[in-house]
């Protein structure tokens, strides 16, 4: 029993950090241009923002149905009207608390996502991509993901958008080519969520493309449907619903660093809905302009050669426990 609450105490104190390091709130990106906003159209945009934060709030936290979809449907065009403004780029939006907005490290766009909670355990996306311009650019995105089989090789635009609710991005070049890999959450179904790692790019049009196969990835049986390696477009963890996980990208690692989850026992295999971290991390580097997968992120030991950073992964089979430091 004792073995037991180590291994469960350091699998919490190591998911507990990595939540600590990974959710600090990142600072809006520094603009060098000096644009500004005329008066009138401050105050009016001012105006629509506490409109629409009003609305994002019924939509995210109101019990009845019909009025978080009233307020969601409501809240797309008011928050088109808000952008339409010149340089409204440079309008921060800081009072959505429910809307997610990520900026691309330089600066060249930013990404509005939000979920509308459905019944049965259904989710529904939205969201869009503004430009950085003086005049409005922007790409409205479409959540078309009940209509797509589950497969990490399909390339999408904004019209048939794979929905989530992003969270990180980072900004690579291969060779001449900008890729922005965007990190984002997804409801499966009502006990099964995903964390997603998403290719960005925009073609000779500047149109945006979701997928690219540039994720160079290794599946086991236990932690996915796949077996093998193969090259992604995109790349998936699939896990029961109220398990804390992680994936996102570490800087000082300057690796994508996300948890290895797996089945309870040998009879949930391929059942993702029960699957939970198991207290190891997996990760992608990126060399040769692609994301290369990393089996173990983390391979010094606690007083003990060849051990896991842990005393032991939740469903592993270890040689020997360690003790605790007296």
């Amino acid at each position: 029993m004792k073995k037991i609450s180590v291994a469960f105490f350091f699998l919490f104190l190591s998911g507990f950090l990595f939540a600590q390091k990974f959710n600090k709130p990142k600072p809006t990106p520094v603009i060098k241009e000096n644009h500004s906003l005329l008066k009138t159209d401050l105050q009016k945009i001012r105006l629509l923002e506490d409109t629409l934060h009003q609305l994002s709030n019924a939509f995210t936290y109101d019990t009845l149905l019909a009025v978080r979809q009233k307020s969601c449907y409501a809240f797309i065009p008011k928050l088109v009207a808000a952008i339409k403004f010149d340089n409204s780029f440079y309008f921060p939006f800081d009072s959505f608390e429910t809307v997610s907005k990520i900026y691309s490290p330089d600066s060249l766009f930013r990404i509005f996502t939000w979920q509308l909670v459905l019944p049965k355990g259904h989710f529904r996306y939205h969201g869009l991509i503004q430009m950085r311009s003086t005049k409005l650019k922007m790409f409205p995105l479409y959540d078309l993901s009940d209509t797509m089989q589950y497969e990490p090789q399909i390339v999408t635009t904004n019209e048939n958008w794979y929905g989530a609710l992003y969270y990180g991005i980072v900004q690579k070049q291969a060779d001449t080519k900008t890729i922005y890999t965007i990190f984002g959450f997804e409801g499966a179904d009502a006990i099964t969520r995903r964390k997603v790692i998403e290719i960005l790019t925009f073609d000779v049009n500047g149109k945006p493309k979701f997928g690219a196969p540039l994720f160079i990835a290794k599946y086991d049986e236990d932690s996915t449907r796949y077996k093998g390696t193969d090259t992604l477009s995109r790349f998936f963890i699939e896990y029961k619903y109220k398990a804390p996980t992680v994936m996102n990208y570490d800087r000082n690692l300057e690796m994508i660093v996300f948890d290895h989850v797996a089945p309870p026992n040998d009879k949930g295999k391929g059942a993702t809905f029960s699957y939970v971290p198991d207290g190891t991390y997996e990760g992608f580097v990126w060399k040769n302009n692609y994301w290369n997968w990393v089996e173990n992120v983390f391979t010094f030991g606690i007083n003990e050669n060849d051990n896991p950073p842990i005393p032991v992964p939740l469903y592993g089979e270890p040689n020997r426990q360690p003790e605790l430091p007296k």
